[in-house]
């Protein structure tokens, strides 16, 4: 399995064959280089091409080293290696830039020997020339390379060859202006002028020490977990855009590699369901996306009481955090303060003794919650258990059925009774009806018209069990319950 993070048009395997072949190219261009140039120093006497054929041999070692790093670096997350390797990518960018710095010493050391102490005769030829005016144009094709895959799949380790390459262009450039002196010096009889080779090198090593430490803080950057702070701030503001959150809370950025990894812990309301929490999870997942499209995220949501949470809300939620149901709940005022009437319903196989527990910490978590809330009693009732009876259906309906609508249209509110089922239970009747009520009526009302039903059909009908009474506004269509569609 691969893990390379991709890049958008591109899959993961398509970026680790990108990453690998453009770094091989680079490391054949910088053995023809290397070679190239140490000749011709060699023979001309130059240190300002042998610094440059130094500078091609680091470049040879960073491509390889590249080369190891972008393979390791998109290899999948293991036991020992729960980010990924993609650091690995960074360790071998710090690693180019301290064998920069090793070079560079050696070149400034060996060109202020030769401007103070040891001065060399250079002999400036044609394949000098030449080899230079190469270098210059394989650089530049080969920067210009690695720099379209490092953008293309933000390989950090490419983006540090790329960036030797363009080095070389100006230290190229550099050496190119030297020899020229050096030339120009012998045709005109300067002596002077044999000096531009030794500064040259010197201006060659400058250039690479700026650029290398550059460099080298970014991976040292990465190395050391640093956040990059403008991505965090855009993540940040991005997030603040979800309404449904407080927060985020605490958010950390790091990198390794080309992927980046997203910590945030966002504050949810605690009323909403797991469901809609999630929602909101996938929401602000999103938003990150959108700045970071390769991040690895993970989200931590924690709860947050909302201003406008009634005490009936705040109590029913404390409950069923202990696994528990209420209802009954009454909410007065007594000596001064809030009191609270309850009952809980709880498992009825628990025992006496866990369920006195468990009512004991509902009690005390609402204490806590609320230090000003003054007596709570709680009576616990055991959860029904679900019913599985043999229920058989019954057949002649249209006596019964007529029965209930006479009675339900004596009763003020009730426009009619229809669609009426009958189950036999146990030789007991069970009964649903749908009831269209007055729309002005409140679901309390409309509620209480329905046990009036009940009772008058009881007293009518003989054998009612259990009589369900589905109560809808005048008006509806036909078959809208039957559908599962919503009701008053």
């Amino acid at each position: 399995m691969n893990t390379a993070p991709e890049r958008p048009g591109m899959t993961a395997e398509e970026t680790t064959r990108a990453k690998v072949r453009v770094a091989r190219i680079s490391a054949l261009a910088a053995v023809g280089l290397v070679a190239a140039k140490a000749i011709v120093g060699w023979q001309t006497g130059s240190l300002a091409i042998l610094s440059e054929a130094a500078h091609s041999g680091l470049d040879l070692i960073a491509t390889v080293l590249t080369l190891f790093a972008v393979r390791v670096a998109d290899r999948p997350a293991d036991r020992d290696h729960h980010y990924g390797h993609g650091k690995v990518e960074n360790l071998s960018a710090l690693t180019e830039t301290g064998l920069l710095l090793l070079t560079c010493l050696w070149i400034i050391f060996e060109a202020l020997e030769r401007l103070l102490w040891k001065p060399v005769e250079i002999e400036p030829t044609w394949a000098a020339f030449g080899v230079v005016i190469a270098s210059i144009l394989i650089d530049r094709s080969r920067s210009r390379a690695l720099a379209k895959v490092a953008a293309a799949t933000g390989s950090q380790a490419l983006e540090a060859d790329a960036l030797n390459f363009r080095t070389d262009i100006w230290s190229s450039l550099t050496v190119l202006g030297g020899l020229i002196l050096v030339w120009a010096g012998k045709q005109w009889a300067l002596p002077q002028l044999h000096l531009a080779d030794a500064i040259a090198a010197i201006l060659v090593a400058c250039i690479v020490l700026l650029v290398g430490a550059r460099l080298g803080k970014r991976a040292v950057d990465a190395l050391l977990d640093r956040a990059p702070l403008d991505l965090v701030e855009r993540i940040r503001a991005a997030i603040a855009g979800v309404p449904e959150i407080r927060g985020p809370l605490s958010l950390r950025v790091r990198t390794a590699g080309a992927r980046r990894f997203v910590d945030a812990a966002i504050s949810i309301e605690r009323g909403a369901s797991f469901e809609g929490a999630h929602d909101v999870v996938d929401q602000v997942e999103e938003r990150i996306r959108q700045v970071a499209p390769e991040a690895s995220i993970v989200i931590h949501a924690e709860p947050f009481r909302a201003v406008d949470e009634s005490l009936s809300d705040a109590i029913r939620l404390i409950v069923a955090r202990h696994a528990a149901g209420a209802h009954d709940m009454f909410i007065y005022d007594a000596n001064g303060k809030r009191c609270v009437d309850l009952h809980l319903e709880l498992p009825g196989e628990m025992s006496l003794v866990e369920a006195h527990a468990t009512t004991e910490r509902i009690e005390s978590d609402l204490h806590e919650e609320f230090p000003h809330l003054g007596a709570i009693h709680s009576h616990v009732d055991p959860v029904r258990p679900v019913r599985r009876d043999q229920i058989e259906v019954e057949e002649d309906l249209e006596q019964l059925a007529g029965t209930l609508a006479a009675l339900a249209t004596t009763i003020p509110g009730i426009r009619d009774c229809r669609r009426v089922s009958t189950k036999r239970v146990r030789g007991r009747l069970w009964i649903f009806c749908y009831c269209s009520m007055d729309r002005r009526l409140t679901l309390r009302e409309a509620h209480e018209l329905g046990l009036e039903l009940g009772r008058r059909a009881r007293r009518e009908i003989s054998g009612i069990e259990r009589l369900t009474v589905h109560a809808e506004p005048e008006g509806v269509a036909e078959g809208q319950g039957a559908e599962g569609k919503p009701h008053a």
